[in-house]
């Protein structure tokens, strides 16, 4: 009997958020579901399996940095593998990675197993190794093979095969170095009944590890117990940023409702889920589909999510309402580019912008709360287009805009073409993350680049923040304490949460905080910078807080604001 050992490499670079002088925070882990997945399906279906084990070293990252050890992080990951090792002793150790940015860490992780033990098979698959397999194989040389795609069929074969290099030699979704020199092409194998796979053992994961990834702030101090979902495989769509059609293939294959209905039912009693995170590629692909899963979800006494970015024209007022009666508080719209020329003929996106504010006017008719992801940095995108997406996001209201930049993902259209025309200014995979800029076109100066991406956030979250202007400071206040709790040096939004404070009535908070903001900006001439730059008059605003009638506050307080 095999045993099988599956390792998470980092999502991200450790450096970026293990050194003390940046500000950076950690972001939320997603459940590792496509392993659950595999476990379930293997742990019934194969016959030579004998146990699984997995190691996600995102939750030792989030430990390293909470805990600010910032020497020789590798080292404690590598420790901890080889603790696993010694403990477990497998024979197929799989390294699962989703993007280009785990991919400094694979060689390191399989050159452990094998200094442990030659013998171990060490295998690879996800995003990453199945787009990128020739230079996985070139620059790992401790990496045995890879699959191709979802790997619950291939891995399946391989682990009841009594000679499992054989079957890498010729199953059609794994690759070997000896293959690749043969010409051969991997090519996928998928259920085609997602139904077919079992119900997930979650007792294999620590879910409190994985219970902060909700985008609705108003919750998030609040108990709860947050699951993952893909209740459909595969996306029709080829956006230009997106690699998901080549892990999951381009035609969309459903979990019945009736099987989605009973996991959601079994995470809520067995496993006290409380928020049922819906990550579909393409949730709506199917629109009767949804709205019958939606009226289901609406008996469960749940909470609901769709984190990943829904499509904008399956969202209309009777969606809206199936919505907000399945517990769905809130939405985040993948909207990527606010110009129809950058949507239509450079992101390929089927997508009028003339359906956005009917969208977010549905969502929030029903108190729905709709946020937004922009994607900026595209080859082809001008200065034109980036103002035509600050003005799309002035004007449509959203609860909370997210402007990320441009990643060229192994297993794209973008990152074909940056290689194509030299377009990849920084090389290094571990700055492939959505906060940096590695595309340098004609239009796009990166530096230039992220100081849009940062400003735009600034300007629409906070100096022009929409539930302010319709005098909503209770929903802008959810996010904007949300930012100062994790960035207490952030003078915007200590300012504006004073500004919310103080419109709900609330004196002694918002002299606290524009004290804070005081503080901030008499000291670092950035955010004066900023303030002048976006027309944020923060003297004006600190000024009318300190003077209302209403401003009573502590001898020590009061000291503090006028300081």
């Amino acid at each position: 009997m095999k045993k099988l050992l599956f390792i998470i490499p980092p999502y991200f670079n450790a450096n970026d958020y293990l050194d003390q002088h940046r500000a950076a925070v950690l972001p939320a882990f997603t459940i590792p579901y496509g392993i659950l997945s595999m476990q379930a399906y293997l742990t019934k279906h194969c016959e030579q399996l004998g146990e699984m084990r997995l190691v996600d070293l995102n939750v030792t990252l989030k430990r390293l940095v909470e805990t600010q050890t910032v020497d020789s992080h590798q080292e404690v990951f590598n420790a901890e593998l080889q603790a696993v090792l010694e403990d477990f002793n497998p024979d197929i150790v799989g390294v699962s990675a989703l993007f280009n940015s785990s991919s400094g860490y694979i060689q390191s992780l399989v050159k452990g197993v094998k200094d442990f033990n030659p013998d171990i098979l060490t295998i690879a698959g996800g995003g990453l190794p199945s787009a990128a397999y020739k230079l996985m194989l070139d620059t790992c040389p401790d990496l045995d093979a890879i699959c191709k795609g979802e790997g619950e069929l291939p891995l399946k074969a391989l682990i009841d095969s009594d000679d499992p290099m054989e079957v890498i030699a010729t199953h059609r979704s794994w690759i070997d170095r000896a293959s690749v020199a043969k010409g051969k092409m991997p090519a996928h194998d998928f259920i085609a009944n997602l139904d077919d796979i079992p119900p997930m053992n979650y007792s294999i994961i620590d879910l409190d590890n994985y219970n902060q990834r909700g985008i609705d702030k108003r919750y998030t101090d609040q108990p709860k117990r947050e699951m993952a979902i893909h209740t459909s495989r595969g996306c029709p769509f080829l956006c230009v940023f997106c690699s998901n059609p080549s892990l999951h293939g381009r035609d969309v294959r459903f979990m019945s409702v009736e099987r989605v209905v009973a996991d959601a039912k079994r995470m809520r009693d067995e496993f006290g889920m409380t928020v049922l995170m819906l990550e579909d590629d393409h949730f709506f692909h199917d629109k009767e589909r949804a709205r019958r899963l939606l009226r289901e979800l609406a008996t469960l006494g749940i909470r609901c999510e769709f984190p990943n970015g829904a499509a904008v024209y399956a969202i209309d007022d009777e969606m809206a309402s199936l919505l907000a009666a399945a517990g769905v508080s809130a939405v985040a719209l993948a909207v990527e580019s606010g110009s129809d020329h950058v949507l239509n003929n450079i992101i390929k996106k089927p997508l009028k912008k003339k359906l956005i504010k009917p969208a977010v006017e549905a969502l929030r008719k029903h108190g729905v709360r709709s946020h937004v992801f922009i994607v900026t940095g595209l080859p082809g995108e001008q200065d034109e287009h980036r103002q035509e997406t600050l003005e799309m996001l002035l004007e449509n209201g959203f609860d909370w805009i997210h402007v990320y930049l441009a990643i060229p993902i192994f297993g794209s259209r973008l990152y074909d073409i940056c290689v194509e025309n030299g377009y990849i200014e920084n090389t290094a995979n571990e700055n492939f993350v959505a906060t940096k800029s590695v595309i340098r076109a004609p239009g796009i100066d990166p530096v230039k680049l992220e100081a849009f991406a940062y400003e735009t956030q600034l300007r629409v979250n906070f100096v022009e923040n929409y539930n302010m202007r319709i005098q909503r400071y209770d929903i802008a206040l959810h996010y904007m304490k949300n930012v100062v709790e994790k960035y207490p040096d952030h003078a915007f939004g200590q300012l504006y949460v004073g500004q919310c404070h103080a419109a709900m009535g609330e004196q002694d908070l918002a002299l606290e905080h524009v004290a804070k903001a005081r503080a901030i900006f008499e000291t670092d001439e950035w955010w004066r910078t900023l303030a002048d730059k976006h027309g944020c008059d923060y003297e004006r605003i600190i000024g009318s807080i300190i003077s209302a009638p209403a401003a009573r506050a502590t001898p020590e307080l009061a000291k503090l604001v006028s300081a």
